[in-house]
């Protein structure tokens, strides 16, 4: 028993089963995760190593390099880079995306652990951390004070009162604070006082540490009962510190610190300050778990900031907390936008199929396939793990126009029987029967299209995956409807037909309020597609009788189209309408953090003067000790009538055109990830620095000479400037002096070290030892400078070792364990990447104007990187959709030759899709791209009803003209129909509906185009073609008939002579003359 006939027959336990399908399809919506975009398991793997004091060749030499002549022999390595800084190594690996993260996690520690022993003692345990897309802020807050409150007490409230009680916030992950000042202990020891006892920096801090810390001492059984024994040597006070013996000098005199120097209780050395418009602030920076929903997570970390507010203001100085970034608050607004376009794409659906049904009734009936099935998509959704994101709901929206396609291809060949004299139980039962291979074809093609999608490889394929499934999902859901639910209702609850009445429109009389409104739209509508089906009838007989010429002119539409599309500019995802920005700025090396305040504060000055800004974050240095560069968070004012994100930032890279000194740099924020990346990339290697240096260099002057970049800049960076100590090698070893033990002292007299803890009240405070302030200028104190040998006898550094004044690079940057300097841009307004890589590409070839020598190759990153990943993958997955489309057919209709026709169809929606998008000056993008898909899916429906329709008329005996005239008329109803209501619930895609939808416009536009071309052609174009096809079809089964024919002959002839007695001398081979 088929399924329709097993609904109309049991309509309760249908009815029971599209229940349960919304209950758990409700229930699953409400428990899935909400997120910006979907989790990608990205194999990518840092490895970051401190060691304190050393420059970044240092860090290169002795830190990195092991790490990454370890690691390289790993399989499975897409690429490797190394960041070089003062005191820090973060070597990054990025395996292919075949790789198991955890797997890929695991080798790289397993390497480094055998790099361990070739690193310096003094470097710190490297930290080994898989990149996790949780790993980003969803909140950043802002903790200051107007009163009069130190900074140590300030960090302490944040520290030790905000964070543990944001902590407690269900599937918190972590909480970072940036800016601020530590309280830290201090011990300033004396140079002088150092030598005349005979005493090293280093000895001091060891003999600190080992006083300041708690030793187990093991345990014993006494009487049955374990007793465990401890030494205690925590500090309790600063005196404490003071009393530490250090040594005993002399006639057993004991040395204690403080007869080398003072403890003072100070603050931490200040690597960066923060602010919140201008004030001087802290931010804690929240991140969330793995896998937990990001909204839900935020607003509970707001409540709780809600609940903490009341207590600070009671405090002194009254400490004021303000949310000042918010990850969620994007998520939300893009999905509100995309559930608003998905419920204004149900009404104007919806309305399309009342214009064209003319009946509320039977358009209520078609609709129900629309909240049934979509809401059953959930279903499956939650059971594939998905999210609540843009992608996927953006799949739901698309899917909102193909959704209605089964039940209206159903409900319209149910009617038209109905209008033949059937009732309404026989003509739901053979109406859907009849139309059921066709409505079968149509959710099979469109299956066929996004299952590849879903399938992809790489990063991009991961991003795709939920789009894909998501549609397939809710196309399995609407073919069951098709079948079940939609007979069902038409049968028992379907009225009197088209318009409600019967009988003539001119017969026709107005009598209700109904009949008077919508009713005489209705019937203008009505009359409007009689009269198109005249047209089209004479159109069509004109297009059989001239096909060839109908088929070469399609050709010149689709190669003009073809060329339109190499004059899109080409972006991997466009910049949407947030009213965020970043900027940055960048002195030379060696600017101190005062120094970066006083530039910085001006630029803010401007920005806090411009109107159109709402508020300014900054931060002054980095945790990295980077005291030249400072960065910015604007937030623009959310009114009506704003200038456009991507307009104001050009705005505000003309009033910094007099600070090119600091290097400006203003580009989007991007709310997932804290700084967005500029949209060009160029990573330029090799082993030959001059070479490196060079090519770098030429390529950024032509490059900020064209107007199209905005912002050109490199990781490239003038040397800063260092005091660069070498022992003489004689020298060193008579006296018993080697770079460690040089290095260490060096470091612990300048940067100072933190053997021990201060513990007070429950809370930890770093002790540092260091010289005194006035004595930690090398170079101005260079011949007072003593270091211990292996004897720890100090030794006067200038008799073993050389100091110059010299300059070494701020960071060196590596690539596949060779140099590289990175090169990124913005882009002016309408420039897409892959132009301007393609214009690069030329530039940087062999007789270009900035041509690279044989020793130098580049690659391209970010957008341009992405993009080329997107083309392959979607070049690869066009391919197999076009393969199962044709399989899937030519199954359904048990012939080779009839899916070429429905074929001819799919590239005729590319056609307007590319003239789409060059006449609404969009941009070709990923969200362009799920518009092509969506085309490919649906652009052989068409076809499929008009060569379904025309084999059966056929089959029925009429001829090849007459079947297609007849089909064409027949189907052009079901065709506009289901055309009209995808076009109708993408426009709010294509028009855009607020700033978060901006970056979505593209897709709308090329589905709406494509649309408008596949429908217009495939009714002209698909005739012709089955002309031909069918001909050849012909031609092919007679000439199978004949070859069988002769077969047959053949053998009723070798069966009747085979007993007959053969003459002597004839071969079974002879070659007899032809009679004449």
């Amino acid at each position: 028993m088929s399924l329709p006939k097993i609904s109309i027959s049991r309509p309760i336990f249908i009815t029971c089963v599209t229940i349960a399908i919304v209950v758990v399809g409700w229930a699953g919506y409400k428990s899935m995760p909400v997120d910006l975009f979907p989790d990608v398991s990205v194999p990518v793997v840092t490895v970051q190593t401190t060691y304190k004091g050393a420059g970044p060749s240092e860090i290169e030499t002795l830190v990195s390099r092991p790490i990454e002549d370890e690691v390289s022999t790993i399989s499975g390595i897409k690429r490797m880079t190394s960041k070089n800084m003062e005191g820090v190594s973060q070597v990054i690996v990025e395996f292919v995306s075949s790789v198991d993260s955890k797997y890929a996690e695991q080798q790289v520690r397993d390497k480094v652990n055998i790099a361990k022993p070739k690193l310096p003692d003094e470097v710190d345990d490297p930290v080994i951390k898989k990149f996790d897309p949780s790993d980003t802020p969803i909140l950043m807050i802002a903790l200051s004070s107007k009163g009069n409150i130190g900074d140590a007490a300030l960090y302490d409230i944040a520290d030790q009162m905000i964070k543990p009680r944001l902590e407690q916030v269900n599937n918190v992950g972590a909480i970072d604070i940036l800016g601020g000042r530590k309280r830290e202990i201090h011990v300033l020891l004396d140079r002088n006082k150092l030598k005349n006892r005979e005493i090293s920096v280093t000895q001091v801090a060891g003999q600190v540490g080992a006083m300041g810390q708690n030793i187990p001492s093991g345990k014993v059984n006494q009487g049955g009962k374990e007793l465990v024994f401890r030494g205690l040597g925590e500090f309790r006070n600063t005196a404490d510190v003071a009393d530490t013996l250090v040594n005993l000098y002399g006639n057993e005199v004991p040395t204690r610190v403080s007869d080398l120097g003072v403890v003072k209780d100070t603050l931490e050395d200040e690597a960066s300050r923060a602010f919140v418009n201008g004030e001087k602030a802290i931010f804690l920076q929240v991140y969330r778990q793995s896998g937990s929903n990001t909204v839900k997570v935020a607003d509970d970390v707001i409540k709780q900031m809600e609940k903490i507010r009341p207590e600070l203001e009671k405090m002194e100085g009254a400490p004021q907390i303000k949310l000042v970034t918010n990850a969620s608050q994007k998520i939300k607004d893009n999905l509100y936008d995309v559930n608003e376009t998905i419920i204004i794409a149900i009404l104007l659906t919806v309305i399309t199929v009342f214009f064209f049904l003319g009946s509320v009734r039977t358009t209520l009936i078609t609709a129900v396939s629309l909240p049934v099935s979509l809401i059953g998509a959930f279903m499956l959704m939650k059971l594939a793990g998905f999210s609540l994101n843009i992608v996927s709901m953006l799949a739901l929206t698309l899917a909102v126009g193909l959704l209605v396609d089964d039940a209206i291809v159903v409900v319209e060949n149910i009617y038209r029987r109905m209008q033949l004299g059937e009732n309404s139980l026989v003509a739901a039962e053979k109406g859907t029967t009849e139309i059921q291979m066709a409505v079968m074809a149509i959710s099979l093609v469109v299956i066929a299209v996004f299952v590849p999608v879903g399938t992809m490889s790489g990063t991009i394929g991961q991003f795709l995956k939920q789009f894909g499934f998501t549609i397939v999902f809710s196309m399995i859901i609407s073919w069951f409807v098709a079948m079940t639910i939609i007979p069902m209702l038409t049968a028992y609850f379907a009225g009197e037909g088209h318009g409600g009445h019967g009988g003539s429109h001119e017969d026709f009389k107005p009598t209700s309020i109904y009949d008077k409104t919508l009713g005489r739209l209705v019937r203008g509508f009505d009359r409007f597609q009689s009269m198109l089906e005249r047209y089209y009838e004479r159109l069509l007989r004109v297009t059989l009788r001239h096909p060839i010429m109908t088929i070469v002119a399609t050709l010149m539409i689709f190669f003009l189209s073809i060329y339109t599309v190499t004059k899109v500019p080409g972006t991997f995802i466009p910049d949407d309408d947030s009213g965020e920005i970043t900027v940055t700025l960048e002195m030379t090396p060696g600017t101190s953090l005062d120094g970066m305040q006083e530039v910085s504060n001006k630029i803010d000055k401007i920005m806090h003067a411009d109107p159109a800004i709402d508020y300014t974050t900054m931060i002054v240095g980095n945790i990295y000790g980077e005291s030249n560069k400072a960065s910015f968070y604007v937030r623009m004012k959310d009114v009506k009538g704003r200038m456009k994100t991507e307009a104001f930032r050009d705005h505000l890279r003309q009033k910094f055109a007099d600070f090119a000194f600091a290097n400006p740099v203003v580009k989007k924020y991007d709310s997932t990830g804290g700084m967005a990346q500029q949209p060009f990339v160029m990573n330029i290697i090799s082993p030959d620095p001059k070479d490196l240096e060079s090519s770098a260099t030429k390529l950024l002057d032509a490059l900020k000479k064209d107007p199209r970049f905005k912002d050109v800049d490199s990781n490239y960076r003038p040397g800063k400037p260092e005091m660069q100590v070498e022992l003489k090698p004689g020298a060193a070893k008579a006296y018993g002096i080697n770079t460690s033990t040089m290095g260490a002292e060096l470091r612990a007299q300048v940067e100072g070290m933190t053997p021990a803890k201060f513990r007070e009240k429950g809370r930890e405070y770093e002790v540092r030892v260091r010289l005194i302030e006035n004595q930690r200028d090398l170079k101005q104190t260079f011949n007072d400078v003593y270091v211990p040998n292996v004897n720890r006898k100090l030794v006067r550094l200038k008799d073993v070792a050389n100091g110059d004044l010299s300059s070494g690079p701020a960071s060196i940057d590596r690539m596949d364990r060779g140099r590289y300097i990175q090169i990124t841009a913005g882009l002016a307004q309408g420039v897409g990447v892959s132009t301007v890589i393609a214009d690069v590409a030329k530039w940087t070839a062999e007789g270009g104007q900035t041509a690279f020598p044989s020793s130098v190759r580049y690659n391209f990153g970010g957008d341009a990187e992405n993009q080329q990943e997107l083309a392959g993958s979607t070049m690869m997955a066009l391919g197999f959709a076009v393969m199962f489309i044709y399989l899937i057919l030519a199954s359904l209709y048990e012939s080779f030759i009839t899916p070429i026709t429905i074929m001819v169809a799919l590239p005729l929606a590319l056609c307007g899709a590319f003239l789409g998008l060059y006449l609404a000056n969009q941009m070709l993008s990923m969200f362009a791209i799920f518009g092509f898909f969506m085309l490919i899916g649906v652009a052989g429906k068409n076809g499929i009803l008009l060569v379904d329709t025309t084999n059966q008329l056929m089959a029925e005996g009429k001829t090849r003209a007459d079947a297609l005239v007849q089909a064409g008329k027949t189907r052009l109803r079901p065709i506009l129909m289901t055309s009209f209501a995808l076009i109708a619930g993408t426009l709010p895609v294509a028009i855009g509906m607020n700033a978060a939808s901006k970056t979505r416009t593209s897709m709308g536009v090329a589905i709406i185009g494509g649309m408008i071309s596949s429908t217009i052609l495939t009714l002209i174009v698909v005739p012709a073609v089955f002309t031909y096809v069918d001909r050849f079809r012909v031609w092919a089964n007679k000439l199978g008939s004949k070859m069988t024919s002769a077969t047959k002959e053949e053998t009723s002839h070798e069966e009747a002579t085979a007993g007959a007695p053969r003459e002597s001398g004839v071969s079974d081979y002879a070659v007899t003359a032809p009679e004449k």
